[in-house]
């Protein structure tokens, strides 16, 4: 299992211990590597609209990472021009021993109805090798509505935080337009 046991962790954040802190302290992680700001949603080209930055919970009661599993028939495109990363998504869904490994933990890493501390990880193969990328649960929005990648089951968050993740692992979300990478 060579190639799936060993990953860097992305800006040097590991979350392990960025979630401990959290949950000792009480507190939602925001990441202040990608933080919710215009510099994270593009370089030279701004959304339609006002964009505001939301947790899931502020969206809806009760917000999943996931509902009834993984599927390919959960992933639906937004504004972005990013038909390559929703079939990414809809293929990786289709093979769970992969879905597990960019999709770490993911027991784990579901929300609960107490407290959650709003911080998540996933892994990507890149330049050989896994990189392990942290985010915060904060998601664009335009009048509530999540405005890139998002599950055709309102209540669920795994390819919206999956996306925003590879965002950051790129520089913001402008950046996975039209397969520029």
């Amino acid at each position: 299992m060579g190639v799936f046991s060993n990953s860097t962790w992305h800006l040097n954040q590991h979350y392990s211990r960025i979630k401990k802190q959290c949950n000792k302290r009480g507190e939602k992680f925001s990441d202040p590597r990608f933080p919710p700001h215009d510099s994270s949603l593009f370089y030279s080209k701004p959304p339609p609209g006002v964009v505001t930055w939301k947790r899931p919970h502020e969206i809806l009661d009760q917000p999943r990472l996931f509902i009834e599993g993984v599927s390919s028939n959960d992933v639906t495109q937004g504004q972005l021009g990013n038909c390559w990363f929703v079939a990414a998504c809809a293929t990786l869904a289709g093979v769970k021993e992969l879905w597990q490994k960019v999709i770490p933990d993911h027991k784990e890493q579901e929300y609960d109805l107490d407290f959650h501390p709003g911080i998540f990880h996933f892994k990507f193969w890149r330049f050989g090798k896994w990189v392990d990328v942290v985010v915060d649960d904060l998601l664009p929005t335009i009048d509530g509505q999540l405005i890139f990648v998002h599950s055709k089951q309102r209540g669920e968050f795994w390819c919206a935080l999956l996306e925003k993740a590879y965002a950051k692992l790129h520089g913001s979300y402008e950046a996975l337009e039209g397969g520029n990478l």
